[in-house]
């Protein structure tokens, strides 16, 4: 049986990021990934990043059908959106449907930290939480995110792994690659010399699964760090 958390997953921990170059503003970014697992696509996302003011909605879809031998297997569906203000989650709600599954999380800001009422967990995450939708680099200096599937709260660590080559549509991209490990196993994040979020690599029942670039669109790292 195949399940969600064996081909997404997700996290964040303390490591320094900085003396990213900014590309040219834009208010709106849109950025398409298509999921492959071994030499599969089994699937796709779509990322919408918007500011306004001080505050950044992020809206994320995700779609993931799996067959074997022509016949279904699996289907996933993720829709999600958070809302940052200065810097620190303010709102997130999303409904998915994991192989028949209904899950939902929302949670909001409160003294202290995010309250979070999930399928998989309710509680207070304290300090300032990040979430698995990756496409801010500085996401990586939080040492806990908050699952956009169900709510748990998820501890992991990042290191930096090194220069890389993945594949994009287009042509091959330069990243420097982070490795994620902790609560949800062996995750490769990729973010090029700009600090956008191009690409991710992680296990998936014994192969491996990607996130690769299709339409990359505006710069979304400008999104987050204006004041």
């Amino acid at each position: 049986m195949i399940h969600r958390r064996d081909v997404l997953c997700g996290g964040a921990a303390a490591i320094a990021v900085s003396g990213i170059a900014q590309p040219a503003l834009a208010a709106d970014s849109r950025r398409v990934f298509d999921l492959f697992r071994g030499r599969s696509r089994i699937g796709e996302q779509q990322i919408v990043v918007k500011r306004r003011g001080r505050e950044v909605s992020v809206d994320i879809d995700i779609d993931i059908a799996v067959r074997i031998l022509g016949l279904p297997a699996y289907r996933y569906q993720l829709a999600s959106r958070e809302i940052w203000q200065g810097g620190a989650l303010a709102a997130l709600s999303a409904q998915g449907n994991d192989n028949g599954k209904a899950n939902q999380v929302t949670a909001r800001r409160v003294s202290g930290g995010v309250e979070v009422d999930g399928s998989a967990y309710s509680g207070v995450v304290s300090g300032q939480p990040a979430t698995t939708t990756y496409w801010a680099q500085e996401f990586l200096n939080r040492p806990v995110w908050i699952s956009t599937q169900d709510g748990t709260p998820m501890r992991v660590r990042v290191s930096r792994a090194g220069s890389a080559r993945i594949e994009a549509a287009g042509g091959d991209l330069a990243v420097t690659k982070f490795a994620c490990r902790g609560d949800i196993g062996r995750l490769d994040l990729f973010y090029d010399a700009s600090g956008e979020w191009v690409g991710s690599e992680f296990d998936a029942r014994g192969e491996t699964a990607r996130f690769v670039l299709r339409e990359k669109g505006a710069a979304m790292s400008p999104l987050w760090v204006r004041a």
